[in-house]
């Protein structure tokens, strides 16, 4: 009996080993698959293929035989929802590829299991909002991406929710206005930019608000005392704390979702007509949202 049981084993492990890695007479891969890293008893990846495409979960393994991640894989391998890990065993990332690439929302974390990053993508590129966290899950940056570039607004925050800083980016450079705030409220920082260069008028102020440098630049070149005399008698508003920062952006910024960002990404000509569309779409819900009242039945 004992001898039937070790030649049942010995069938089964023989059949089972014997079953892996197989490919039909095309070369593609069929069944389930066990591949190590070269030279190496520690394993790499594992899991099914149907016609040489990847079918519903596959783990792969750092050297030492640590999960380093989990894709399961759905519609004949083309889609795959993905949980990537740290050494420590730690999520690192979680999202979906589309065809090998990175796609719509992915969220990334450290070590710790802290989110640090939640992006949006199409193709594998970045692609609408950007937001990056504090350590306390508080936001620190949201900033608007086309096709892995930075394109549109971008807002800074303290971890209390004030605003630090916003501008506007186009094609990857600078463009505009930058303005920097500290966080007893002053702001200690104003830029402008052309094509990524300083160009326009720049102010810095201490904590206290007490002017340190203001100067006028021309296409990254600085053009001396008089013209900033000039320039910031004819233009004394920019000198003012507030000048800068834009009240509808940080409204469309805390207002729209994720999917309206990578839809229609804001910029200097559409901010005004976002914004009605905006307060228009949150009035419809508000209203639908609202209990109608019975009419009284007349008697």
């Amino acid at each position: 009996m004992r001898l039937l049981k070790i030649l049942l084993l010995f069938i089964f492990i023989h059949f089972y080993l014997h079953s892996q890695n197989k490919t039909d007479s095309l070369g593609r891969k069929q069944g389930y698959w066990k591949v190590y890293y070269p030279n190496s008893k520690h394993l790499e990846y594992e899991g099914f293929f149907k016609d040489d495409k990847p079918q519903g979960l596959f783990k792969y393994y750092y050297e030492h035989d640590t999960v380093k991640a989990k894709l399961n894989f759905v519609k004949d391998g083309k889609v795959a929802y993905a949980t990537l890990f740290h050494l420590n065993g730690k999520i690192m990332a979680k999202g979906k590829y589309l065809e090998q690439k990175k796609d719509s929302v992915w969220e990334f974390y450290n070590e710790l299991g802290q989110l640090i990053n939640r992006e949006n993508y199409l193709q594998g590129q970045r692609h609408g909002l950007s937001i990056t966290y504090y350590d306390s899950n508080k936001v620190y940056q949201k900033t608007q991406y086309i096709l892995n570039k930075k394109h549109g607004y971008f807002i800074e925050y303290f971890p209390d929710g004030k605003i630090k800083g916003m501008g506007y980016y186009k094609n990857d450079l600078p463009e505009g206005e930058f303005v920097y705030y500290a966080p007893n409220g002053t702001r200690v920082g104003f830029m402008t930019y052309k094509n990524g260069l300083r160009h326009g008028p720049t102010v810095m102020k201490e904590l206290d608000g007490k002017i340190k440098e203001k100067m006028i630049y021309e296409n990254g070149k600085e053009l001396g005392e008089k013209a900033t005399e000039e320039y910031f008698k004819l233009h004394p508003q920019v000198l003012n704390n507030n000048y800068g920062l834009d009240s509808t952006i940080i409204r469309l910024f805390e207002r729209r979702n994720e999917k309206s960002f990578t839809d229609e990404n804001i910029n200097s000509e559409n901010k005004s007509q976002l914004l009605k569309n905006l307060n228009t779409n949150s009035k419809k819900t508000n209203s639908s949202n609202t209990p109608k009242k019975n009419k009284k039945s007349s008697k």
